[in-house]
């Protein structure tokens, strides 16, 4: 190699140094971004709310409320069905309790961890 191809290969290595060095912060920088949200969506909340039962299935231990909104979790007023707790017995309530309940979770997925007479 001649002397004139070194200020081409100097500027090509250059260029591609520096391509490196701006993308690798950026980069790193998106995925904490990313890590963040996804932690966000996956955090698990814990939030009280009260509602009727309107459905008991002990057997696969689910429960239906038609409950009122649910300010902690961004929910409005809606009937849903719930997983319940193993430590929560179910023995005692029947459909049409009113009750206060306490759901943990995330996302669209909550379980109720805890269910008493609402006054």
């Amino acid at each position: 190699m001649d002397d004139a191809h070194y200020p081409t290969l100097r500027a090509v290595f250059a260029s591609a140094l520096i391509s490196t060095a701006l993308t690798l912060p950026v980069s790193g920088a998106l995925a904490q971004m990313s890590d963040s949200k996804m932690s966000d969506t996956k955090k698990t909340k814990t939030a009280d709310a009260t509602g009727t039962i309107t459905a008991l299935n002990a057997a696969n231990h689910k429960i239906t409320f038609d409950h009122g909104p649910i300010p902690a979790i961004d929910w409005p007023a809606m009937k849903m069905e719930f997983a319940v707790a193993p430590s929560v017995d179910l023995a005692k309530l029947k459909t049409g309790d009113k009750v206060k309940f306490t759901l943990s979770g995330s996302g669209n997925t909550y379980t109720v961890q805890s269910i008493s007479p609402a006054p």
